[in-house]
């Protein structure tokens, strides 16, 4: 399988693209993974044409048998840098790269609740866009500041949750691409 990993912080040592880099670290060696930033994305307005940047992410996410974001929550919802990259991805909406993706998502925050509104907003939005959402389990790395040591990862719980995430999306991919592929015979 081929994950990408879209961090909803456009710093390149933010807590959420350190969680990215940490959950690949626990995939088998047979999957394919990386992790793209959205900080060369430019603000989106519709009448402006794709940069590359924005052809580069968008072939990225066509590639990718998963996708995992994860996005800190700023004001009850997710990342500015987040909402920018999937309204490039979305247009045209009938070629847009979520449709039938499997999408995962997650969250590290320096506060006590995680990140379910986070989440939950984006979830609205990729569900819009035809994705297929892995339902659990649910990860929000809380107080996320206190569990990185030296850039890894150290708590065990989280480590357990997103292996689980992981795992879940792997068979859900499968199932997918065997459904997609028996409906085309």
């Amino acid at each position: 399988m081929k994950f990408l990993g879209i961090s909803g912080s456009s710093k390149l040592d933010s807590l959420n693209t350190l969680l990215l880099y940490n959950a690949f670290e626990l995939l088998n060696k047979e999957h394919n993974w990386e992790v793209v930033s959205t900080a060369n994305i430019p603000l989106f307005e519709q009448s402006n044409e794709e940069t590359d940047e924005v052809k580069k992410l968008k072939d990225k996410v066509k590639e990718a048998d998963i996708v995992v974001i994860s996005t800190p929550e700023h004001n009850h919802s997710y990342s500015a840098s987040i909402k920018n990259a999937i309204d490039w991805l979305s247009v045209p909406l009938d070629r847009n790269p979520f449709r039938w993706k499997v999408v995962a998502t997650m969250s590290a925050t320096t506060g006590s609740l995680g990140g379910p509104r986070a989440q939950e907003h984006l979830w609205i939005v990729l569900k819009s866009l035809g994705a297929v959402l892995v339902p659990g389990p649910e990860v929000f790395v809380v107080n996320a500041d206190k569990k990185f040591l030296n850039g890894k990862l150290t708590d065990e719980n989280s480590k357990r949750y997103i292996s689980e995430l992981l795992n879940n999306a792997i068979i859900l991919a499968k199932a997918l691409k065997y459904a997609l592929v028996e409906n085309m015979k």
